[in-house]
C-alpha cells in the first residue's frame, strides 16, 4: 500500500482522480510488477506506462489489438519524425512487452484469458537497414559456389547452397539431421524443424536443392542423424560453417573474384532479395524464413514493389544441380 503512494508521489503528477480510476492496475499489477526496480527505474517505467495510458485511452490490463496498433503507430511516427530516438522507443517497446507478459502470466494463474499482442510488434532496426551495398553480388555469390566446385567440396557447396536459396541459418544448416526430411502428397520434399517455443517450422526445397541434397545424402550414405560433419567426424558447429565460407571468400578476394568479405548472415539477407524480387510475397518470405513480417521492411530499399505469390521457388537464383556437373548460379 505505501510502496503504490511512495510511487505515486515519486512520480509526481499524478491526481487523486486519476489515482482513483488507476486503482485496480496501480494495485494489483504496478505493485508487483514494480517491487524490485530501482527508483530511477521505477520512475522511468511508470511515465512510459503514464504514456501508453494516455496514448490508447485506458490501463494495459483492456489491450487489445488495436491498443498495440496505435501504440506502435505513435512510437514510429515520434520516430521517424525525430521526436524520439530509436534507442527510447526500443526500450518503451520492451517495457510495455514485459509489463503485459506479467499481466498475462496473473491473469492466466487466475483463470482468465490475456493476450499480449505487444508481442506481435518489433521495431525495425533503422541503423541496419539491408541496402544494396551491405550485401554480396550475385558474381560474388557465384564465385565462391564455384570455387567449392573446383575443390570438390560438396559440404561447402551444400550449404552454401542452402542459406542463399532457402534462406536458412547457419543454426539451422548445423542441426539439420535426416529425421527432419518428409514428403509431401506430391512427392515434393520438405524440412520439418523440431519445435521452438511452441513454434514449428516447415519449408518446402526447391527442386534443384532438392535434387543437391539427395545426391549428397546418397554420396556420403548418410542414413540417419546430421547431415554435416567437420574435419573432426562430429557434428557441424555454426563457427566451423562460418569458418569454411570464410575459406573460399577469402580465396575469391585474393583472385579479385570477390572484393569484401561477408557471412552467412549475409548470403541470408540475399537470400530474401532474391526471393522478393522473383516475386514472393513479404508475408510468404517472413513464414517461409521464421522471421516476423515486421523485419521485411529492412529489404524493401532494394526491392521494387509489385504483386507478389510464394517464397523460395520464386528466387531468380537457380542452383545448378551438381559440383562434378559444373556449379554456380543462373538466372531464371
Amino acid at each position: 500500500m505505501n510502496s503504490i503512494r511512495n510511487q505515486n508521489k515519486t512520480v509526481g503528477s499524478q491526481t487523486g482522480s486519476e489515482i482513483s480510476e488507476n486503482d485496480e492496475f496501480l494495485y494489483s499489477i504496478w505493485n508487483f510488477f514494480a517491487a524490485n526496480l530501482s527508483e530511477r527505474t521505477r520512475k522511468n517505467y511508470y511515465n512510459i506506462v503514464k504514456n501508453y495510458i494516455k496514448t490508447v485511452g485506458h490501463t494495459p490490463m483492456k489491450l487489445s489489438e488495436k491498443d498495440a496498433e496505435t501504440y506502435f503507430n505513435d512510437l514510429t511516427n515520434r520516430l521517424n519524425s525525430g521526436r524520439l530516438s530509436y534507442s527510447t522507443a526500443l526500450m518503451r517497446m520492451s517495457v510495455m512487452r514485459g509489463l503485459c507478459d506479467y499481466i498475462k502470466l496473473k491473469n492466466n494463474r487466475e483463470g482468465k484469458s490475456y493476450t499480449n499482442y505487444f508481442k506481435d510488434y518489433i521495431l525495425p532496426d533503422t541503423d541496419k537497414t539491408i541496402t544494396e551495398e551491405k550485401l554480396p553480388k550475385e558474381s560474388e555469390l557465384a564465385a565462391v559456389l564455384e570455387l567449392a566446385a573446383e575443390y570438390n567440396d560438396d559440404t561447402a557447396y551444400l550449404i552454401f547452397s542452402l542459406v542463399l536459396k532457402c534462406g536458412l541459418t547457419s543454426s539451422e544448416v548445423c542441426s539439420l539431421k535426416t529425421e527432419y526430411l518428409l514428403y509431401d502428397t506430391d512427392e515434393c520434399l520438405f524440412i520439418h524443424f523440431p519445435e521452438k517455443k511452441r513454434i514449428s517450422r516447415i519449408i518446402k526445397l526447391p527442386s534443384d536443392i532438392t535434387q543437391l541434397l539427395l545426391k549428397y545424402i546418397s554420396a556420403h550414405r548418410i542414413s540417419t542423424g546430421s547431415i554435416f560433419y567437420n574435419k573432426r567426424g562430429t557434428p557441424l558447429k555454426m563457427r566451423d560453417a562460418e569458418r569454411l565460407l570464410k575459406k573460399y571468400v577469402n580465396m575469391g578476394i585474393s583472385e579479385n573474384r570477390v572484393s569484401s568479405g561477408f557471412t552467412l548472415q549475409d548470403m541470408r539477407h540475399a537470400a530474401f532479395k532474391y526471393m522478393l524480387l522473383g516475386g514472393a510475397d513479404e508475408a510468404a518470405v517472413a513464414g517461409y524464413a521464421g522471421i516476423t513480417t515486421k523485419w521485411m521492411s529492412r529489404y524493401r530499399q532494394i526491392v521494387n514493389e509489385r504483386t507478389r505469390q510464394s517464397a523460395a521457388d520464386f528466387s531468380t537464383l537457380t542452383i545448378k544441380p551438381s559440383v562434378y556437373d559444373g556449379c554456380g548460379i543462373t538466372d531464371k
